[in-house]
């Protein structure tokens, strides 16, 4: 969970290159809890992430969509004055990861005071010097420390995003009443979901290797006993599905694995990395055949079928990496 947050809203907007997603959930009044999920495509061009320039090209052409996603489509009429038939709601807002920029940082001590910690990481990324910070807000996700005495320490995936970027974004969302009380990333939300089912298989007593695919883009992630080492995205420039069915595609993916496990062995020579996670919509047999046999990494894939048990996927709802992204962020 994002340092500012105090509680995770009940709705989730994400938004990406080729779709949108939305999921929320909430009681009816007997107590019995209600999930849905649903996507929608959009033009290709409408957005196009960046750390630096504009993302949302012609909001107007995403206003319809979004407004009919989170169901505020109608307004009723009284005494000739227009309302919209809700008030506002608070949501969480889900970028793609090609939106921001990202640092990985490692400290010994993490402030109690949430002021204190915000202000420790962004010190510590303009000690780096990794990118500039002006206009820019920077969140992060502190992750645990499982060591003992002197090796304890943590491990901080810092996030920056400029004003300009996160304000196109909010005010889109705002023009049809939805308020952005959280911000995060996708990789990162899909991330707590896959450690939330998860649970109990182990990974945190191994080093595992994370690859998803989406907005057009690849993110891949290591982490060591449930502690981020390692963070890097880049833009592919197709679906998924293309990626997949693509050789020369396919082989930037694998050289990329291949090039991160290096660096990191490099970095981190206690690694022993010997298991793979694939995040990525539709059938990833040759993506997982080939990190088999190249890198001989175990494979498993995280999707909708890894999330039936809490309850997601029922009627009504519609399966895509938008869609997961959205349940990413309620769940």
């Amino acid at each position: 969970m994002w340092d500012w947050v105090r509680h995770r809203p009940q709705r989730c907007l994400k938004f990406g290159t080729d779709s949108i997603g939305w999921a929320e959930r909430a009681r009816n009044w007997c107590g019995r809890l209600r999930q849905k999920s649903v996507m929608c495509t959009i033009p290709v061009g409408v957005v196009i992430p960046s750390p630096t320039m504009d993302n949302v090209s012609q909001p107007s052409r995403l206003v319809p969509q979004v407004r009919t996603l989170a169901g505020r489509e109608g307004d009723h009429r009284i005494e000739n004055a227009a309302f919209l038939s809700e008030v506002p709601r608070d949501i969480s807002l889900l970028l793609p990861d090609t939106a921001v920029r990202t640092a990985v940082l490692t400290l010994d001590q993490i402030p109690a005071r949430r002021e204190e910690r915000e202000a420790l990481i962004r010190w510590r990324l303009g000690q780096e010097q990794i990118f500039s910070l002006n206009n820019a807000k920077v969140v992060s996700q502190v992750f645990g420390n499982p060591g003992e005495g002197s090796e304890r320490a943590y491990t901080v995936l810092a996030v920056a995003i400029q004003e300009s970027v996160l304000k196109q974004y909010e005010s889109l969302c705002e023009s049809v009443g939805l308020i952005p009380y959280e911000v995060g990333i996708t990789s990162l939300r899909l991330v707590d979901l896959w450690k939330k089912v998860s649970r109990g298989s182990g990974w945190l007593c191994h080093d595992v290797l994370w690859v998803a695919l989406s907005d057009r883009s690849l993110t891949v992630l290591v982490f060591h006993r449930g502690q981020i080492v390692f963070y890097r995205c880049k833009l592919l420039g197709a679906e998924a599905s293309e990626v997949l069915a693509t050789d020369d595609l396919l082989n930037r993916v694998l050289d990329e694995c291949r090039v991160t496990l290096e660096v990191c062995q490099q970095q981190h020579p206690f690694l022993d990395i010997h298991d793979a996670v694939i995040c990525g919509d539709g059938e990833i047999a040759s993506l997982q055949s080939e990190l088999q046999g190249q890198l001989q990494l175990t494979v498993q894939q995280f999707g909708w079928k890894s999330i039936e048990a809490l309850g997601w996927g029922e009627r009504g709802s519609q399966q895509g990496m938008a869609s997961l992204a959205a349940v990413a962020g309620v769940s």
